[in-house]
């Protein structure tokens, strides 16, 4: 009777070693491996825990290191970078990097190093009250409220995702970043800033049909009249913003979004200019303008690349000043713009 009952204490000993063992092993795998318990709010309450924990593909544990970095007085200005690490889920660590600064208001379509393809954005704007912004692939952005524009120009959250992230809960991520920064610079106005309620697709590459260019027959090709091999990318979608990239040629862009074509017109370096195609514009250069198009503030930008201007000695390249006004009459028309 003494052995059966000190086996079956034994048993109970036993039993309950081994269920603590797995409450520590499970312990230990949710700690290391996810954000439960975790991380409540990353970069200085910037950015809460479940935002940045929904754009990593993975799961891990959430962490800022040092949280933000304060480059310059600026109190909008920050940069910080969120890591998820795995311990048993495997060696990589996914890193989503946030940053906020001043921009030129045409920063999307103007700084090509920087910033990616305007055609290969998905562009959001909810009217009143709604986000401004684009996502692409790892790269998106939100505009501040307005009342964050000062003289140096408008403010921007941009962030940096890990490959396979979700572009919607990016967006919903910078948005929510841009809505806590203003609060911190005491910039906000009103009601926060709404993240979209969905993302149009982004367009894929496809070959350059013959006869036309960017869907229009009367748009010139920005390269020699024996027209190469190339691809082109077209935002077709109702929004204010349309563009298309043709590779290794050129990008055109036309937006009337209100808030982008403030925070253009507030920017340093916003001038009049000679008149382009017949009309009046204003702008930072010969090929980054706004026009007023029965009635609407409208912005024209060209970029182009290696392709075109290693051709410009070829027989039937058009000059560039030439290939600009082509751009603003052709496209321009869909817009309201018309010099007559």
């Amino acid at each position: 009777m003494t052995d059966k009952s000190s086996r079956a204490r034994l048993g109970r000993r036993g039993l309950a070693v081994a269920l603590a063992i797995v409450v520590l092993v499970a312990g230990a795998y949710v700690w290391l491996n996810t954000n439960l318990f975790g991380r409540e709010d990353v970069c200085a309450g910037l950015v809460s825990g479940d935002a940045a924990e929904s754009v990593f593909a993975g799961s891990g544990r959430i962490s800022d290191g040092g949280g933000t970095d304060s480059p310059s007085s600026d109190r909008v200005s920050f940069t910080c970078t969120v890591e998820s690490s795995s311990f048993l889920l495997g060696p990589d660590t996914e890193y989503l990097r946030i940053s906020a600064s001043r921009e030129r208001g045409d920063f999307p379509f103007s700084d090509r190093g920087r910033w990616p393809s305007p055609a290969s954005v998905s562009f959001f704007s909810g009217g009143s009250g709604g986000a401004t912004g684009g996502v692409g692939s790892d790269h998106g952005w939100v505009l501040l409220p307005e009342a964050c524009t000062t003289a140096d120009g408008p403010a921007v959250i941009e962030g940096y995702a890990p490959k396979g992230s979700d572009p919607m809960e990016f967006a919903r991520l910078l948005t929510e970043a841009a809505n806590n920064t203003a609060e911190r610079a005491g910039c906000t106005t009103g009601k926060p800033l709404t993240a979209p309620d969905s993302l149009d697709t982004a367009p894929e590459p496809r070959a350059v049909p013959s006869g036309t260019v960017c869907g229009s027959a009367d748009l010139t090709f920005p390269g020699p009249a024996t027209r190469p091999e190339a691809t082109e990318r077209i935002q077709e979608s109702a929004g204010p913003t349309w563009a298309c990239e043709i590779s290794d040629h050129a990008t055109y862009v036309v937006s009337q979004e209100p808030r982008l074509l403030a925070a253009i017109r507030s920017s340093p370096g916003f001038t009049e200019h000679p008149r382009v195609a017949g009309l009046q514009v204003s702008g930072f250069d010969a090929r980054h303008v706004v026009a007023d198009c029965a009635g609407t503030p409208t912005y024209f930008s060209m970029e182009v690349d290696l392709g075109y201007t290693s051709a410009l000695e070829k027989p039937g390249t058009p000059r560039l000043g030439a290939l600009f006004d082509n751009f603003i009459d052709v496209i321009g028309e869909r817009f309201g713009c018309d010099a007559r």
